[in-house]
């Protein structure tokens, strides 16, 4: 356990005792729970060459999630300005119009980042998704819908800050395996919410049969998810925290992570992930911790004004 993790959570059950709120119990919780975690991201970077080729990098949304995905974009070319550019993939629904997509390519204007948009597939429809969006499922149709050049790449959810470039991740040796993502509990089960994709091996190997069939023989609860951990078991790439620091979380971090992960946050965190229902979007009050990270890039995209 990490050597703080006890007083921390003894910290943050008493903290979250006060406030009149839910939420602001929860922000009370999770400002005791992380605070410290996290200190200079984005800062002190070691210089390097510019990478020499675009990296695939992929995100799935709806209309509603149209000015969410434009922050997460927006952090990413911020974060990689000088190091890398990207060729971007938006796997969106029928109703992301011109207006929407618009918002999406002003993002990566004057910048040597691409975008291009892509509409999901009907392959899953028959597939139970509980009350989640059909989008949920368009990461997994990456493989059939990615041009045939395209041989790896990354995915992140809308939700999300990234604070470095991901050249790293994207030369990642993945070996026999076929995707990398940050396991959430001790069973090594992952969170799909950031992934990297062999789609060469996942087309070579016909994976993509196998996620349509299991999809539609289970109703899972996080679907596309245990998708993922049920079809790919023993053929995963377990990657460090800080690609997929989650705040929803909460007490569990202290038993889940060893210590240098958790230490390793504090300077090089990559992806912070509002995985939890309070979002940085949000009413005011009603926002999680670490809101002002989401806030210091949304305000530069000028999509979103001072709250």
């Amino acid at each position: 356990m990490y050597k703080y993790g006890k007083f921390r959570q003894i910290g943050a059950a008493v903290a979250g005792l006060f406030g009149k709120t839910r939420a602001a119990r929860r922000f009370n919780r999770d400002w005791v729970r992380y605070h410290g975690l996290i200190a200079t991201v984005g800062k002190n970077r070691i210089p390097r060459k510019k990478y020499p080729e675009k990296i695939p990098f992929a995100l799935c949304f709806n209309a509603k999630g149209c000015k969410m995905a434009a922050v997460t974009l927006k952090s990413l070319l911020l974060s990689s300005a000088g190091r890398c550019d990207y060729d971007v993939y938006c796997v969106v629904t029928e109703d992301v119009d011109t207006d929407c997509q618009n918002i999406i390519r002003d993002i990566v204007r004057d910048t040597q980042s691409t975008v291009q948009f892509l509409y999901g597939n009907h392959d899953f429809d028959e597939s139970p998704r509980g009350g989640w969006p059909i989008a949920m499922w368009f990461r997994l149709m990456l493989p059939k819908l990615l041009p045939a050049n395209v041989k790896r790449i990354i995915y992140a959810d809308i939700d999300m800050i990234i604070f470095n470039d991901l050249i790293d991740i994207y030369e990642l040796d993945l070996g026999d395996n076929v995707i990398a993502a940050v396991p959430t509990r001790t069973n090594k089960y992952i969170n799909s919410g950031f992934l990297l994709m062999d789609i060469e091996k996942i087309r070579k190997e016909k994976i993509y049969d196998k996620w349509v069939a299991d999809s539609r023989e289970h109703a899972y609860k996080n679907p596309d998810q245990d998708v993922l951990n049920e079809t790919l078991r023993g053929r995963i790439t377990f990657l460090p925290l800080r690609y997929n620091f989650q705040l929803s979380h909460g007490s569990r971090i202290f038993k889940i992570y060893p210590e240098n992960e958790l230490d390793d946050l504090k300077h090089n965190l990559v992806v912070l992930h509002y995985s939890d229902y309070m979002k940085p979007w949000g009413d005011v009050g009603q926002r999680p911790v670490f809101s002002n990270y989401w806030w210091d890039v949304a305000k530069q995209t000028g999509l979103y004004g001072e709250k």
